[in-house]
């Protein structure tokens, strides 16, 4: 019987030196995606430096002329209620709660000024910072420009152009020194106003010229009366109604003068 004959074919494997690697294909981000992770990060500051600091000096001097406003304001409520009490009867009641109403727009006014002091000085500070980096900037641009003209003198050839930019530089400079000096001038008498107003806060706000104008009538009509002795007796009549009534100087002189009227009338 013949033999079965069984034929095996071998099996030849590829070196892998010739396999071709596929690279692997990363999900594709989405545009929404995307624009979504921009937003989460955290913008940074639309602010550049510069502008910062010029934000700093600028946000001193607004407050203080806010704060000056503010002052006026009082002063000129004073001016209206006086003129008010002058031509109208209120009652010594109704006086003092007006007048304690203006004593507290002084009050907070005197607390904004706490604040402002500091602003005051920070932007002080920040211009003195300023003043010292630009006056370096001069002097060496004026040794530069001194140095060109010495070689000129001596028959030295220069770059011309340079000379002009340097003289250019050393104007502006100049310049910019001169308004520095004279903002840091500013904010200092701007700083011992700040610091004098819990102490002057009254006389800075309160309206003295329609009473010093009925105390000069008074002195007046009383003068023949009286003779020489006619301050100390208008005082004396002054300072009982003030602390009879609790009232100001300035309140007291008005009831005083509409009382002389009446009197006069009848």
């Amino acid at each position: 019987m013949p033999k079965k004959i069984v034929i095996k074919f071998k099996e030849e494997k590829m070196p892998k030196d010739i396999v071709e690697e596929v690279p692997q294909l990363e999900p594709e981000v989405s545009t929404i995606e995307t624009e979504a992770k921009l937003q989460e990060k955290p913008p940074e500051s639309i602010v550049p430096p510069k502008d910062l600091e010029v934000s700093i000096v600028k946000e001193a001097f607004d407050r203080y002329d806010a704060l000056m406003s503010k002052i006026q304001e009082v002063k000129i409520r004073e001016q209206i209620f006086q003129k008010m009490l002058l031509e109208q009867d209120i009652s010594i009641a109704t006086i003092r709660e007006v007048l304690a109403r203006w004593n507290a727009m002084r009050e907070q006014i005197v607390g904004e000024s706490a604040s402002l002091v500091e602003k005051i000085n920070a932007a002080k500070n920040k211009l003195e910072t300023e003043f010292s980096n630009i006056e370096t900037e001069l002097c060496i641009s004026i040794v530069e420009l001194d140095t060109l003209k010495y070689k000129e003198s001596s028959n030295v050839s220069v770059p011309q152009e340079l000379k002009a930019s340097l003289e250019a530089k050393v104007t502006i400079l100049r310049q910019e020194l001169s308004e520095k000096k004279k903002k840091i001038r500013e904010l200092e008498e701007m700083a011992r106003t700040i610091s004098e107003l819990p102490k002057k806060i009254y006389s800075l706000t309160t309206y003295t010229e329609l009473a010093d104008k009925l105390y000069e009538e008074l002195k007046e009509k009383h003068g023949a009366k009286f003779g020489p002795r006619v301050d100390e007796s208008l005082q004396k009549n002054i300072e009982t109604i003030m602390q009879s009534k609790g009232i100001p100087r300035e309140y007291a002189i008005i009831l005083i003068w509409k009382e002389a009227q009446a009197s006069s009338v009848s």
